[in-house]
């Protein structure tokens, strides 16, 4: 698995999916770096790869999957077509027209892994998995690509759904310095950061 995660890092970063900068986040956080993984389907064989790894890490039984609209949902419909199980989304917000769902597919009554691509604090996950509750269905565990160690995990384990990463930024940031994608000092200023800033 190092050598896979290696691999993906190197995607990660030389297709400009990681940023070095000044960023705001979803959450309202200020960051010094971002991860754009809506790239990450343009190169079909490592998107595989992260999902099928993803697959191996969900050690919880389940019926199905759900992604959060919207980075979450293609990561989740390649995780559906490796391992056949049902496929449902999360909607960011209410339809307006039809039956106006939040929540899309046959959940009703399945046990279901959320699935997403960054968990930063862990806000977006939880407003799924409390969607996913009032349509009927069960969160059992919440699987994302990278945690930003930004409080997502606590957050979400606190609901009682098991929080499950492929990898902690540290460690993608750890990886890319070794391969020469991140200046040293980048380096530091981001694991600085992530210590100052997680819950």
């Amino acid at each position: 698995m190092q050598l896979e995660l290696a691999e993906i890092v190197e995607v990660i970063v030389r297709e400009g999916m990681f940023k070095v900068g000044s960023f705001k986040l979803t959450s309202g956080l200020e960051s010094p770096f971002y991860i754009d993984l809506r790239r990450l389907y343009s190169y079909p064989q490592t998107a595989r790869m992260v999902a099928s790894l993803l697959l191996q890490l969900v050690d919880t039984e389940y019926d199905a999957l759900a992604g959060v609209a919207t980075a979450g949902i293609p990561l989740a419909t390649y995780m559906a077509c490796l391992s056949g199980k049902p496929l449902g989304y999360v909607r960011l917000a209410r339809k307006q027209h039809g039956t106006e769902s939040l929540v899309e597919g046959g959940l009703e009554g399945k046990t279901v892994v959320v699935v997403d691509d960054v968990a930063t604090t862990g806000a977006s996950l939880s407003l799924a998995i409390e969607a996913l509750k009032r349509h009927g269905a069960k969160p059992v565990a919440a699987v994302v690509v990278v945690d930003r160690e930004q409080g997502a995990r606590r957050r979400i384990e606190g609901l009682g759904v098991k929080f499950y990463a492929l990898m902690n930024v540290s460690v993608l940031v750890d990886v890319a310095t070794r391969m020469g994608f991140l200046s040293v000092d980048d380096a530091r200023r981001i694991l600085e950061y992530i210590r100052s800033t997680s819950a």
